[in-house]
């Protein structure tokens, strides 16, 4: 029978015994959790993963050289120090496998068991402690074998897994409880060699910790509580002790705050937000609490990606306000009165809490993400576990009754795994994802905004269009800046359906909230020069877009620009540069492939067109530009070839009619074909075809 008195594990001796309990939880976390998310690995590319991954060259690297670190290192901005492990941790994953998310995945999944391990092993040890040993280590393992396993299961991590970007969340997590369960090895071995490696090791992963997301800033005090309340005990003069030495991680906090937060601009970047610092902090306690609810009760129709939360405009609205402050003040209270009898349980509740308080707080965040629970979660199923083992233990003289609890402890763990791989289903698919969030949070604006950019990925513009006009008549966006970026993005549709008046209408709208976003003034830009409004456009790229001359998707615009205007060389200069930036970058070669034709350099153009066609295999523009080429050099056997594509490609289109169509924006095409260039040699080659 499993009782208090053996442990609750079988009666079997090894010569090892504590290996044997390690390899079990540690191949048992591993199965399940590669049963939950073995549909993930392939999860498309979500919301931030774009301006984080995707399209953020700076972590795109082709060499680990310094300079492409440091910019790697320096984030979004480029302007400080910004998470550096996280964007070296993709750009290592970009360097490795280019955009194809499986190796994304896979790091993120081994992310989370590792996570789990540690998790375990710091509430295995923690139980072991002096203080706790004659509570707890008989029962050491099982609480945390099932504290550990109510963590790792649940759905509430899919988005800290899944969703790629998260890696921030989990990976921070992962560094966060390893530096703990280091410190807590280097406090209790009595071998001082051994005692100080184990200290520089908690002292590495805690400033890696720090160094992959700003949360973690809470570190040294999390230790300095773990210390009093579960190693040092809670006396007065050890109370009195610590709050003296308290200022050290009160320090360290605030030199973390100097280096990520810019202290003097908080106030200002609330301006691009529908509420305010006092409604954030009025809001958070609120939010709190249902995360709470979330962990304890996450059924699938509760959870979902965006959540739709109204705002605390006062302390009376909504009314819950007050309450909500009042009930954890109270549960707070509460962890601070048993910490002398409970200390376990109290520093529990007190981590939660404490690990909210800079997401929780003052700085300009969205009010809600799921992912936020992530480490400050990871203690909470301790009191429950430890719960469930007292149920046990004191039915221990009833089987029937001890089987019902295993029973329940196998159908939780068993249901969160359920609904982790339903939510994984849900959350690999941008369609799925998206439509979910509309289902559940039907009022929110940006559900139906990346609905429609999914659409308008799939060349669906009035499924696209739908789905923006709905977004704009909502008009819950919460944050200007993302108001503006919508705006821009429903100007782009309209732009590539070639309504031009309303496009512009969309990007003045947009500028007017966000004035040096890149991506409209690019637009305008094409807009005039679609118009051939040539010297229009290049003053827009000058002004506009002149902080910006080094991106490369100006450098693209300005290059075509002089292209169209006969400044070769001008054009040529910056068509170089992007390729010593990205041999692959297909404006580029199509730039320079175009002044070597210009300048009937034909073998050269060529080879251009040939490395175009390498990345981009059927591309109607090269295809289109070496029958002309070989026309020109006359090489007979590789003209038909092109011809043969050209007739697959154009399919039962005439020529005229598939010139005409990709002609439809000429004055946007680095090469413009001409249909006189083309039938006479296109009729012979036909002609000797049917001959032959």
């Amino acid at each position: 029978m499993l009782t208090k008195e053996n442990g609750f594990s079988f009666p079997i001796i090894f010569k090892f015994p504590e290996l044997p309990k390690y390899l079990f939880i540690f191949i048992s976390l591993f199965i399940v959790l590669i049963s939950i998310y073995s549909n993930s690995f392939y999860g498309e590319w979500h919301f931030d993963d774009y301006a984080n991954i995707v399209d953020n060259p700076h972590i795109q690297m082709k060499s680990f050289s310094w300079p492409e670190i440091k910019h790697c290192i320096y984030g979004l901005e480029q302007k400080r120090p910004s998470r550096p492990l996280s964007y070296l941790s993709f750009a290592s994953n970009y360097y490795f496998h280019g955009k194809d998310v499986f190796g994304y995945h896979v790091v993120n999944f081994a992310i989370h068991f590792f996570a789990s391990v540690f998790l375990f092993l710091f509430i295995y040890n923690t139980l072991k402690l002096p203080r706790l040993k004659s509570q707890y280590e008989s029962i050491a393992y099982p609480i945390a074998s099932i504290a550990t396993f109510f963590w790792a299961v649940h759905p509430l991590w899919v988005t800290s897994v899944t969703y790629v970007v998260q890696r921030m969340a989990s990976m921070a997590g992962l560094f966060y409880i390893a530096s703990m369960y280091f410190y807590l090895k280097a406090r209790t071995n009595s071998k001082f060699k051994y005692s100080f490696s184990f200290f520089i090791i908690s002292l590495l992963c805690g400033l890696a910790s720090i160094l992959t997301k700003e949360n973690a800033a809470m570190l040294p005090v999390s230790i300095l509580l773990f210390d009093l309340f579960l190693i040092a005990g809670i006396t007065r003069q050890n109370v009195i002790k610590y709050a003296k030495i308290a200022f050290l991680p009160l320090l360290i906090i605030l030199l973390i705050g100097l280096i990520y937060v810019d202290f003097s601009n908080i106030l200002d970047e609330y301006k691009i937000r529908d509420f305010t610092m006092i409604e954030r902090v009025m809001t958070q306690p609120r939010v709190i609490l249902f995360y709470l609810s979330l962990l304890f009760y996450p059924i699938g129709s509760r959870l979902t990606f965006l959540y739709d939360i109204d705002v605390s405009r006062s302390l009376l609205q909504p009314w819950t306000t007050i309450p909500s402050i009042l009930l954890i003040l109270f549960i707070i209270i509460f962890a601070v009165y048993i910490a002398r009898k409970r200390p376990l349980i109290s520093f529990c509740i007190i981590f939660y809490f404490l690990n909210h308080l800079i997401e929780g707080s003052i700085f300009n965040l969205e009010l809600i993400y799921e992912h936020r629970n992530y480490l400050p979660s990871m203690l909470l199923f301790i009191p429950i576990a430890e719960f469930i083992i007292y149920v046990i233990d004191y039915f221990s003289y009833n089987k029937i009754i001890q089987f019902i609890v295993a029973l329940g402890i196998a159908i939780i763990i068993t249901g969160e795994g359920d609904i982790t791989y339903t939510r994984n289903k849900i959350v690999s698919d941008d369609f799925l994802l998206w439509f979910d969030n509309i289902e559940k949070s039907p009022a929110l604006s940006r559900p139906h905004a990346n609905t429609g950019r999914i659409y308008f990925m799939y060349n669906q513009k009035e499924k696209a269009l739908q789905e923006y006009k709905k977004a704009m008549a909502l008009n819950n966006f919460g944050n200007n800046d993302i108001l503006a970026i919508q705006q821009c993005n429903l100007g782009i549709l309209y732009f590539e359906m070639m309504q031009d008046e309303p496009a512009m209408e969309c990007f003045r709208k947009s500028s007017a909230i966000l004035p040096e976003y890149i991506q409209t003034n690019i637009h305008i830009a094409k807009i005039k020069l679609r118009h051939n409004k040539i010297e229009e456009a290049k003053q827009i790229v000058l002004d506009k877009l002149k902080k910006y001359r080094s991106e490369p998707k100006v450098m693209e615009l300005l290059s075509l620009i002089l292209l169209k205007d006969g400044q070769i060389n001008g054009a040529r200069f910056l068509a170089r540069k992007l390729l010593a930036k990205d041999p692959d970058s297909l404006p580029a070669l199509m730039i320079m492939a175009e002044i070597c034709r210009i300048k009937n350099n034909y073998p050269v153009a060529v080879l251009f067109w040939k490395s175009v066609r390498s990345l981009s295999r059927q591309n109607a523009f090269a295809n289109l530009a070496l029958i002309e080429l070989y026309a020109k050099i006359k090489d007979e056997k590789k003209l038909n070839a092109e011809i043969r594509l050209l007739y697959y490609l154009k399919g039962s289109l005439k020529l005229s009619e598939y010139i005409q169509m990709l002609n439809k924006d000429k004055n946007l095409n680095i090469y413009v074909p001409k249909l006189e260039n083309f039938s006479d040699e296109t009729h012979m080659t036909a002609c000797r075809h049917k001959g032959g």
